[in-house]
């Protein structure tokens, strides 16, 4: 996920220079998400925030 936002900024760049090579890239992203299943996208978003409730909740657990 965080390298799709950041592949965002070099799209922009190449959008500046060639939009029509930029329209061609940006479909293909679009066709090759659609491609993922959604319960991959369920696992990801579950493993996500599980992580974070447990670390937060050993940060509220540790000793001080």
């Amino acid at each position: 996920m965080y390298a799709l936002l950041l592949g965002a900024f070099p799209m922009a760049g190449v959008a500046a220079i060639r939009a029509d090579i930029s329209a061609a890239m940006t479909s293909a992203i679009a066709a090759y998400l659609d491609a993922i299943p959604q319960p991959l996208y369920a696992l990801f978003g579950t493993g996500y925030l599980g992580y974070t409730v447990v670390r937060e909740w050993g940060k509220a657990k540790a000793p001080r």
